[in-house]
């Protein structure tokens, strides 16, 4: 009988989770973040850094929630933010150059807080000035999602009221 080749019961690589860049962080929705941040009643307001904790948590990346949620302030101040304006918010702020450019813009421009463009004048030079402005993408992703459960629960609620699920 000829001998099997390979592993017949291989085992998968480890894991290291999901990337940071793409993770979204959700505590316990009874646990303390959320009540501190004053509970999930509609009629309660959470600040930018209640909502920033979300993608960058300040219990886990402290350095990236401070200067993610620094940033949104100024960016909710002006309708555009340029280079000119980041270079006066670093400056001010003591943070890092790098830290926002290849952490926190990236995370925030993924997640739809920010939108990212290039200024249209200049096309024909290198190296055009980027614009962030605000962006209304992470609510109306998270209303997605949201939306879409509501509607299975309801839908299966209905399905078991009449005998049917």
């Amino acid at each position: 009988m000829p001998k099997k080749k390979g592993n017949p019961n291989p085992i998968p690589p480890s894991s290291r989770g999901i990337p940071a860049a793409e993770s979204l962080w959700m505590p316990r929705h009874y646990g303390k973040e959320i009540k501190e941040k004053g509970g999930l009643e509609e009629g309660i307001i959470w600040d930018i850094e209640d909502i920033v904790d979300f993608v960058f948590p300040k219990r886990y990346q402290p350095t990236y929630f401070k200067v993610a949620s620094d940033f949104l302030h100024l960016l909710l101040k002006n309708e555009k933010v340029t280079k000119g304006e980041i270079s006066k918010f670093l400056s001010e702020n003591r943070y890092s150059r790098s830290t926002l450019e290849n952490k926190i813009i990236p995370k925030l421009v993924r997640f739809g807080l920010i939108k990212r463009e290039r200024e249209i004048e200049g096309r024909l030079r290198k190296g055009r000035s980027l614009i962030l402005s605000d962006s209304l993408t992470f609510t109306n992703y998270l209303k997605k999602i949201g939306n879409a459960w509501e509607s299975q629960v309801m839908t299966a609620r209905h399905k078991r009221g009449k005998g049917e699920g």
